[in-house]
């Protein structure tokens, strides 16, 4: 952990000696519910607001649906579809997103590792199209309490599929405040660094995720 957490350093410094573009700060909140209809078949349908302080305005917002299977304990996949738009000040951009998941879960000495893979086809209004690829890597750090109080990090990185490549990373550091069967609730800050033609900007981001699985 001592390791990883000196990687993370370095990536942080790294990332914010690149050129910027003005700091933006942006409060995100995401609620979601989880139906599982069959065993190891789930449903999850989750709405996600971007709001931008300075602007006094939303940033984005979007609405998904995943069908995923768990055939194993430690592996999930799964098909999903999301319905995005973005405020480019003054009007907003519509993406169609079609997306293909594929997680590995690993549990070790109380430390719980997710690796998360997504494969996406992104369509929009302004003919932008194109495909994407996003991993994240998260670390679960053992339980503070019994209804599952935790810290974690978490590092996703975004990779577009054509001459962009690279142009966009987040590393989050969160609390999960309660994480039981039916109900989680997570609070966490994230920086961000994104690419807009040859300049870099950053992000910074307080979310709370809500969760219910029925």
């Amino acid at each position: 952990m001592i390791k990883f957490s000196f990687i993370l350093i370095y990536c942080l410094f790294t990332l914010t000696a690149f050129g910027q573009l003005e700091r933006r700060f942006l409060i995100w909140n995401k609620n979601e519910v989880v139906i599982q209809p069959w065993k190891n078949i789930s449903v999850d349908v989750a709405e996600n607001i971007h709001y931008s302080p300075k602007q006094n305005a939303l940033n984005q917002k979007y609405a998904e649906l995943i069908l995923a299977h768990q055939p194993e304990k430690w592996f999930e996949y799964g098909a999903g579809f999301r319905v995005a738009k973005t405020n480019t000040y003054p009007g907003w951009i519509q993406e169609n997103r079609t997306m293909l998941v594929a997680n590995f879960t690993k549990l070790y000495k109380q430390f719980g590792f997710k690796y998360s893979n997504r494969f996406e086809y992104r369509s929009f209004e302004n003919n932008l199209d194109h495909f994407r690829y996003r991993q994240e890597f998260k670390i679960d750090f053992p339980s503070l309490t019994t209804w599952g109080m935790k810290f974690y990090t978490s590092e996703e990185s975004f990779f577009k599929l054509n001459e962009v490549g690279f142009h966009l990373i987040r590393f989050y550091e969160g609390l999960s405040i309660v994480e039981q069967q039916h109900f989680k609730l997570k609070l966490y800050y994230a920086f961000e660094k994104y690419k807009l033609l040859e300049s870099w900007g950053s992000s910074d981001i307080v979310g709370l995720n809500m969760g219910f699985q029925l």
